[in-house]
C-alpha cells in the first residue's frame, strides 16, 4: 500500500534568523555570520560559533534560532525540537519556531502534534504563508493515514484506493525539509472597515480552589469576563485598562510595541469572539494565575490555545501583569 509519510517532504524549514529591532548590534552580526556558515554547508562551524556566543548571551533569540537550524542541518533532531520549542516558550508572538517544530514532528510522523504547532504559528501570525502551506500538508498526511488504515480493513474498497491514490497525488515537490528555505512571516495588512462583533459567551465560573475565596473566586471571573469581551467587541480602552501598568509582554517587546502589535490585531478583522473555558484559578508569590482554554473565532481564522494570564491586586481592582500561551 502506498506510503503517507512521504508527503511531508513538502513541509519548509524557515531559515531566515529572527530580527529584533532590540537586538544588539554585536548579537546579530553573530547571527548573520553563523547563518552565512549555513549556507555555505559549514553546519558545524555555524553551530560552533552560536554556541560560543550563547554562553554569555543565554537568551539572544537570534542565536538560538540559527543553532536550532544548524543541529537540523546535522541531524540532531532531538535537540533541535527542545531549541524551537524553548524559544516558542520565550517568544509565543513568533510563528517561525512554531513552522520548524512542526516540520521536525512531521518527520517523527507525529502529525497531530505538527498540526499542533502550526494551529499556534497561525494563532501568532494568521497570514504566514509558510504555515498554510505546511498545516495542508499534515491534513493531507493524516488523510493518508486514514485511508491506509481503512483499505487494510476492507482492501477490496475500490473508492478508498482511489482516494488513497489522490491524496499520493500531492507528493510531487522536489524540496527537501531540512533544506528548503522559507521566508519569514509577512507583516501584517492594513486594517480593515470594523463590523459588529460576535457576542462572547458568558465567562464560564471556575470552582473555588482550596485557599481562594467566593469574592476572590468571583472578581477575577468578572476581570476575565471584561476581558474577552472588551477584546471581542474591539474596545481597546476597555482592553488595554485590564493590564497592570507594568505588565511584562512576552518575547521582550516594550510596553509601546506590544500595544501597537494587539491594536493592529484587534483592529484588523471585521468580527471577533473571544471565550474563556474552564479556568482554573491559582495563588502564586505575589497573586493569582488563572488558565483555561482559549477559543477565538474571527472572520478568517478561529483556533483554541491554552492561555494563562497572571493577575496582581492595582488600586483594589485584578489586573493582567503577564500574559502567555502554552
Amino acid at each position: 500500500m502506498p506510503e503517507v509519510g512521504v508527503m511531508l517532504k513538502f513541509c519548509r524549514i524557515a531559515a531566515a534568523a529572527i530580527v529584533f529591532a532590540s537586538a544588539p548590534v554585536l548579537a546579530a552580526s553573530v547571527a548573520e555570520e553563523a547563518q552565512a556558515l549555513l549556507n555555505q554547508g559549514n553546519a558545524a562551524d555555524a553551530l560552533r560559533k552560536v554556541e560560543t556566543h550563547l554562553q554569555a548571551n543565554p537568551q539572544d533569540a537570534q542565536a538560538r534560532f540559527v543553532r536550532g537550524l544548524a543541529l537540523v542541518r546535522l541531524n540532531r533532531t532531538e535537540q533541535a525540537i527542545r531549541v524551537f520549542a524553548d524559544l516558542t516558550r520565550d517568544y509565543p508572538q513568533l510563528p517561525e519556531p512554531y513552522n520548524n517544530l512542526a516540520v521536525l514532528y512531521a518527520q517523527q510522523g507525529d502529525y497531530e502534534r505538527a498540526r499542533d504547532a502550526l494551529e499556534a504559528a497561525l494563532a501568532t501570525h494568521p497570514s504566514y504563508a509558510t504555515a498554510h502551506e505546511n498545516l495542508g500538508d499534515i491534513y493531507a498526511a493524516l488523510a493518508g493515514a486514514s485511508y491506509n488504515r481503512a483499505l487494510m480493513l476492507d482492501p477490496g474498497n475500490g473508492a478508498l484506493r482511489r482516494k488513497l491514490s489522490l491524496v499520493g497525488q500531492l507528493d510531487n515537490a522536489p524540496s527537501d525539509p531540512a533544506t528548503t528555505v522559507a521566508a519569514p512571516a509577512p507583516r501584517a495588512a492594513a486594517p480593515v472597515a470594523s463590523a459588529p462583533a460576535l457576542a462572547p459567551a458568558p465567562a464560564t465560573i471556575p470552582p473555588p480552589a482550596a485557599d481562594i475565596d467566593a469574592a476572590t473566586t468571583q472578581a477575577v471571573t468578572a476581570t476575565l469576563a471584561a476581558w474577552s469581551q472588551a477584546w471581542s467587541g474591539k474596545n481597546l480602552e476597555a482592553y488595554f485598562a485590564l493590564y497592570a501598568p507594568d505588565f511584562l509582554p512576552e518575547g521582550s517587546l516594550s510596553r509601546g510595541a506590544w500595544e501597537a502589535q494587539r491594536r493592529d490585531r484587534i483592529s484588523r478583522p471585521k468580527r471577533i469572539s473571544v471565550k474563556t473555558v474552564n479556568p482554573q484559578i491559582a495563588r502564586t508569590s505575589d497573586g493569582l494565575r488563572v488558565s483555561f482554554r482559549q477559543d477565538y473565532e474571527s472572520d478568517a481564522f478561529s483556533d483554541q490555545v491554552a492561555k494563562t494570564l497572571e493577575l496582581k491586586q492595582v488600586g483594589g481592582s485584578w489586573k493582567i501583569s503577564r500574559e502567555y500561551t502554552r
